[in-house]
């Protein structure tokens, strides 16, 4: 076997394992989001017990428990398409923080105190702890909810999932076509 032979074979593990990598991501993460709008048709009232220690965008959020059937629940959210923040920090300036919430996106203006500057998280004052809040969810899969109001995410499975098609088949094209 010669040595191009060898490249373009560990050069292709390397692109299929890449590829099959970026499908499984796809339906792992984003999946939900294709099926989430139609199925989850019912409704109940949820809690805020706590936030994520993940920061999304300089956002932690809210993490809601539901009951249905006599059974506990939790879900993440609500969550945003975006986030997308804004920060002016300078040594004299006082630590404020505005927010608003437009179309599944979270816009945060900051001013920091470069000094000592520390913000709190908008979440936390949007949904406080022992809030009330709207969870939908699939009278089929409990599990399958999702809070206040459906996010659209389906552009990022959908961008994953031909990227990585579009991986396999350039790894195809090489191995044949080399």
């Amino acid at each position: 076997m010669s040595e191009i032979m060898i490249t373009k074979i560990v050069f292709g593990i390397f692109l299929s394992i890449g590829g099959v990598v970026l499908i499984f991501l796809a339906f792992k993460i984003y999946y939900k989001y294709l099926i989430m709008e139609k199925r989850c048709v019912s409704k109940t009232k949820g809690i805020v017990k706590k936030y994520t220690l993940v920061n999304y965008g300089g956002v932690h959020l809210p993490i809601v428990y539901y009951e249905v059937n006599g059974q506990e629940y939790k879900v993440k959210g609500p969550e945003y398409k975006f986030v997308i923040s804004k920060s002016v920090s300078t040594p004299f300036s006082k630590n404020a923080m505005e927010y608003k919430e437009k179309k599944q996106n979270l816009m945060i203006n900051r001013t920091v105190n470069s000094l000592a500057g520390v913000y709190r998280n908008p979440a936390s004052e949007l949904y406080p702890i022992n809030s009330s809040i709207d969870v939908f969810y699939d009278p089929n899969n409990p599990k399958l909810a999702y809070v206040l109001r459906y996010c659209n995410k389906k552009m990022f499975f959908w961008i994953m999932f031909i990227t990585g098609i579009l991986v396999l088949v350039l790894d195809l094209l090489i191995l044949i076509c080399l």
